[in-house]
This record gives C-alpha cells, sequence and structure tokens, in this order.
C-alpha cells in the first residue's frame, strides 16, 4: 500500500544521514520514478527533503528538522516489531509481514538491533493449538481472503442441538478468545450479527458477491451480560495434586489451604453443561461442598457415565 511505503520511506530517512533512490527502489520492491513521486509526497506534507547529486548523492530529511529522529523512537519501533511478531504468527502469517518486519529492522544499527532483539525475545505469542484442530489454519486464511476483499462468505454451521445450518455471513472480524477462535458476521439468513465458532465451521466458500460494510457491534457483548447474571461461587475440596490446574480457572486469592494435601476453592460456576463438564474433568479429586443441588446434580452424572462403562447396550440413554 502506499500509505506504508511512504512511512517506510520517512523511517528510513530519520534512521540514516543519506540514502539513495536506488536502495530505496530495491528495498520497497518498487520503481526509482514511485521512489521520486513518493518523496513529492513526503515534501507536500511539510517534511523538509534534500537530494544531492552526483556518485556519492542520495535524499535525506533538513538535520536540523524539528521532528528530527523522534518522531520513531527505539521504543516505538520495539511497540512495531512486537506487533509484526504477533502478525507473523503460524496461524495469522502472511509474507507481507515478514518483508515489512525486515525492512523496519533494516533501519537500525547493529547495537540497536541486538538490544532490540533481545527485548522483543522477552515476549513470545504463539496462537496454534496443541492439538489438531480440524484444519484451522486453512479456514482462517480463506476468511482472511474474505476480510480483506470484503466477500460474502458461505458455510454450513452445526447450531444449537446439533443443527446443521446453511448460512451467507458477511465477515467482519477473527477474534482469537480463551483458546477458540471465532468469526464476527453479519449473517444473511439471520439479518443480525452473529458469533460463529471456527470448530463448528464447515464448507466454508468465499463468493463472488460483494458486501459494504456497517457499523459493527461490540463482539460478545450480549454473551457477557448474559454470563455475568448467571455465574456465582461454589465451594470445592481439591488434593494438592489439582492446584495446577485450578489455577486456569480461578485467581490465586479463591484458593485456601485447609492442610498439607488440600485447598478449599471458591469456584465461579455457571449450572449447565459446560459448568459440570469443567468439574467433571477434575475427576475424582475434586469434590463440590456445596450448594447441595450442586452435589446432587453431579452424583447423578457421575452415575450415569459409571452406567455407560459398565453396560453394552443403551449406552447413552
Amino acid at each position: 500500500m502506499k500509505i506504508n511505503r511512504i512511512i517506510t520511506i520517512i523511517m528510513i530517512l530519520l534512521q540514516r544521514e543519506k540514502v539513495s533512490g536506488k536502495e530505496l527502489a530495491e528495498k520497497l520492491n518498487v520503481s526509482l520514478r514511485t521512489i521520486y513521486r513518493d518523496i513529492q509526497v513526503i515534501e507536500s506534507a511539510g517534511i523538509p527533503i534534500i537530494t544531492y547529486t552526483g556518485n556519492t548523492g542520495g535524499i535525506s530529511i533538513l538535520k536540523n528538522y524539528k521532528i528530527s529522529k523522534g518522531l520513531f523512537t527505539k521504543e516505538d519501533i520495539i511497540i512495531l516489531l512486537k506487533g509484526l511478531n504477533l502478525l507473523d504468527s503460524p496461524v495469522l502469517k502472511e509474507n507481507e509481514n515478514s518483508i515489512t518486519l525486515e525492512k523496519i529492522k533494516s533501519f537500525l544499527s547493529e547495537q540497536e538491533l541486538d538490544e532490540i532483539v533481545n527485548n522483543l525475545n522477552q515476549l513470545s505469542i504463539d496462537l496454534s493449538s496443541w492439538f489438531s484442530k480440524q484444519n484451522i489454519n486453512k479456514k482462517i486464511a480463506i476468511i482472511k481472503l474474505a476480510l480483506k476483499e470484503q466477500q460474502v462468505l458461505s458455510c454450513d454451521y452445526l447450531a444449537v442441538k446439533n443443527k446443521q445450518t446453511s448460512r451467507l455471513i458477511e465477515p467482519y472480524q477473527l477474534i482469537f478468545k480463551e483458546k477458540e477462535w471465532y468469526l464476527h458476521a453479519f449473517c444473511l439468513n439471520r439479518n443480525d450479527f452473529r458469533i460463529f465458532k471456527l470448530s463448528k465451521m464447515s464448507n466454508i466458500r468465499q463468493t463472488n458477491t460483494k458486501f459494504i460494510r456497517q457499523t459493527i457491534p461490540e463482539a460478545f457483548s450480549s454473551f457477557k451480560q448474559d454470563i455475568k447474571k448467571r455465574i456465582f461461587k461454589i465451594k470445592l475440596l481439591i488434593d494438592e495434586s489439582l492446584l495446577e490446574r485450578i489455577l486456569d480457572y480461578c485467581d490465586e486469592k479463591d484458593i485456601n489451604q485447609l492442610n498439607d494435601q488440600q485447598y478449599i476453592v471458591n469456584f465461579d460456576f455457571i449450572d449447565d453443561d459446560y459448568g459440570y463438564g469443567i468439574l467433571l474433568s477434575l475427576g475424582h479429586k475434586c469434590i463440590c461442598l456445596e450448594p447441595e443441588y450442586v452435589r446432587t446434580e453431579m452424583i447423578q452424572r457421575t452415575e450415569k457415565m459409571a452406567h455407560c462403562y459398565r453396560t453394552n447396550n443403551n449406552l447413552f440413554m
């Protein structure tokens, strides 16, 4: 994009005493004519440019120009590179991001680069899953292209009660939240914005239909309000062997040591299959102490589970 190229040129000129038009053209993979047109745009924006002719000629920004190198400090460049490192993760990786990353690094001296690389190595972001996620990368690639080109997607979606539905959607936003990928989109079938879980989407195809962007509402807003109303505390007794896992769900302040091997946990709980599924996943070294009706429900669910393992017929009755 032109604006990205112009910003890149400004960054180079701020970091370098002088640079030739030929070098800029090679770095940015454009013609020398394009570089000089960009330089005119930079000058028209009020940044004083000086050009030198001859074998030692080149382009520079006036030395006493008031913004000098303060436009992009070392901290600014660190923020830019951290953002590009995120976009360069295995899931979101794009060639353009890698090229831009290398361009920004090329502005720096060897000493500055070593210092910044050490800073960047303090933060590593990997959005890929430990387990296979149904070709999630391929789904993301299709959605990213549709987002870029503002094209309607068609897909099959596994809705509530495992009902398979066909959808036409206008994609607006990819969201990664709590180990899962979601798509915030306008559903043409429901005539409203919806959140689609990528793991429930299949046969995603890009159509040839363009759409005009609408004002997008806040993602998960109604869901957050619903969860806030439904969540409440239950009291658990856990063995110390579960301490590491329980920290995935609650803060340290909610965990109190009872004795050398046991802890009392004030646990945020939602009274549905998801909530009981978490308790069941903690196994026999976790017991709900209160409220009583949650204890009763856990007994019924574990008895049904035991029955399924003991019998060869009617497993899921």
